[in-house]
């Protein structure tokens, strides 16, 4: 297969791409044109075409997507750049997505259009954790990242393109751990259903070529076996760095609600579909681990000081609190 993958940094881009590789695909990767990405991205294409620019450029659509049979479309500005940048945000992740289907729809041979979506489309689910993809699409009112992923998938389903949408969950890799921006704005009894990133690259790759795949909406979630809570997350994460239990961060540290995700009810509809699962949880926190081996030791010693630092950093605690 000829595929087109905007966006290759980042840990579901680089499984993606070695994804289509596992498969002997020729991949296009088509990157946003900054200093990071020329330094990084050479080493990922791996002698593929590799393209800069915009992808809300018109001409630069049309060359990436020359003699494409398939376009997996990842480039968007996420949280918490989205929230930052709303205005940009709704034009990367809308206006790119327009921007690309119209240069698609323009093509002797269309491709196949496979989205990346959000879990943050549905909004906020604590008090109705279990989620199908037929449940009505309700971001959050302040989540503009959550609302321009509902307008994209419209504009994919309108397209007259074939296409396919993976809403994506709780992505974890074993590389990607610093402490997240968002740690604090989701409550801790949040149900969440993690995907480890190569099965996320599994996913994508399999919804360009599967038939079966084509003009159907997935939850891509690792299943029963990837299902916790993110206090319990918490726990095991904190654990595996020398901290203990996360018990010393009191529930009123976390956002009480407004923010997202939830155990996907039917994310093993997808895996029959797509054939993508091949790590669970545990399998991700003896990544976790390995990779931090070296670093346990020391955190320990710095617990106490670990702990304070965190406990002060949340937004939601009181002034008496961090002083304190």
């Amino acid at each position: 297969m000829r595929g087109l993958l905007t966006v290759a940094i980042g840990n579901v881009g680089r499984s993606t791409l070695e994804a289509l590789h596992a498969r002997g695909d020729e991949v296009a990767v088509l990157e946003a044109d900054t200093e990071t990405n020329r330094r990084l991205a050479p080493l990922l294409a791996r002698g593929d075409s590799l393209i800069y620019g915009d992808v809300r450029d018109p001409g630069i659509a049309r060359k990436a997507l020359e003699g494409r049979e398939a376009v997996i479309h990842l480039a968007a500005l996420i949280p918490p750049g989205a929230d930052k940048a709303p205005d940009l945000a709704h034009s990367i992740n809308v206006g790119g997505t327009a921007n690309l289907l119209e240069a698609a729809r323009r093509l002797p041979s269309p491709p196949r259009f496979v989205l990346a979506s959000s879990i943050a489309a549905y909004g906020d689910r604590l008090q109705t954790p279990w989620i199908r993809t037929g449940d009505a699409l309700d971001p959050n009112q302040d989540d503009g990242y959550g609302r321009s992923k509902v307008e994209a998938e419209a504009l994919v389903k309108e397209s007259g393109l074939p296409w396919s949408i993976l809403r994506l969950s709780y992505i974890v890799w074993r590389k990607k751990l610093q402490r997240d921006p968002l740690m604090f704005h989701m409550p801790p009894s949040t149900k969440i259903e993690v995907c480890h990133t190569e099965d996320t690259g599994r996913a994508f790759s399999s919804a360009a070529r599967e038939s079966g795949a084509e003009g159907q909406t997935f939850n891509i979630g690792g299943g029963e076996a990837c299902r916790t809570t993110f206090r319990d997350y918490l726990d095991r994460m904190f654990a595996l760095f020398g901290l203990g239990s996360s018990a010393f961060l009191p529930d009123g540290v976390f956002a009480a609600k407004g923010f997202h995700c939830g155990w996907y009810a039917d994310s093993d509809h997808a895996e029959a579909v797509l054939g993508f699962r091949k790590k669970t949880i545990e399998d991700y926190y003896r990544e976790v681990s390995e990779e931090v081996r070296n670093l346990r030791p020391w955190t320990r010693l710095a617990a106490p000081l670990v702990r304070r630092i965190l406990l002060a950093s949340s937004p939601f605690t009181g002034r008496k609190a961090r002083m304190a």
